[in-house]
Formats: C-alpha cells, sequence, structure tokens
C-alpha cells in the first residue's frame, strides 16, 4: 500500500512539472528572431521600404534620424518612417498597426527604447506623399 501512493505521489509530481512548463511556454509567446536587423523587423511588422523617387523626397529623407521613429500627421492621417542607416538613401514608412507591431517586435528583439518609440512628430506634406509613392499609388 504504501509503495503505491508513493508511485501515485511521483506520477501527480511528474504531471505538475509537464503542465507547469506547458504553461510556461505558453506565456512567453512567440519571439523575434534574435539575428534580425532593424531593418528586418520594421519589413516583418508592415513597413515599406521606400527609396526616394524625386530629389525634394531624397532632401527629407536625408533629414530623418538614423534608426529613430518619426511619426508625420498629415490631414488627420498618421504614417511612421524609420531610416535605419544614415548613409542609405532607403526609408521604411509604414501605418499605425505597423508600428504598433514594430514595437513588439523591438520589445521582444530588446532593440534600445529609442530605436521605436516616436522620436519626432512632424508635419510634412511631401512625407505623405512618400507614403503613399511606398504603398503603391502616386
Amino acid at each position: 500500500m504504501v509503495m503505491r501512493g508513493k508511485v501515485a505521489w511521483s506520477m501527480n509530481a511528474v504531471l505538475v512539472m509537464v503542465i507547469a512548463a506547458v504553461l510556461a511556454g505558453c506565456a512567453t509567446g512567440p519571439r523575434a528572431n534574435p539575428s534580425q536587423s532593424q531593418p528586418e523587423l520594421l519589413s516583418q511588422a508592415g513597413f515599406r521600404s521606400y527609396t526616394p523617387t524625386t530629389p525634394e523626397h531624397l532632401t527629407r529623407v536625408q533629414t530623418l534620424p538614423a534608426k529613430k521613429v518619426v511619426s508625420n500627421k498629415y490631414q488627420d492621417k498618421v504614417c511612421y518612417l524609420v531610416c535605419p542607416d544614415p548613409d542609405s538613401k532607403q526609408c521604411f514608412l509604414g501605418d499605425e498597426a505597423a508600428y504598433q507591431r514594430y514595437q513588439q517586435l523591438a520589445v521582444q528583439q530588446s532593440l534600445p527604447e529609442q530605436h521605436h518609440q516616436v522620436s519626432e512628430e512632424r508635419y510634412d506634406p511631401l512625407f505623405w506623399s512618400m507614403w503613399v509613392d511606398s504603398q503603391g499609388g502616386g
């Protein structure tokens, strides 16, 4: 009888540990690949890569702070811009949903807060035309 009680107790203990391990795995949720760069995270979040098509657009992109998020509001619409490399002519543009996903991925990736929080707000219609171009319009 005593032996049967010990076996039952051991099996219950193992079962509790297995359930705890499964629940711990669920609680952590999906993680970004630790080797992903900022441009990869931006793309994964839904930002679109944009290379300026006019000298005016290039000049505006060159005013963006490197690796920081800039929001641009125009006619009650907001887009987000990020220039991951100061030497590149490329930037990434995203909407509110892409920005929210990017913040989540950046936190999972342990990206410095200054690289995923809005560092500057602008009100520039030319950035909106870049947004339209990046979405295939224009």
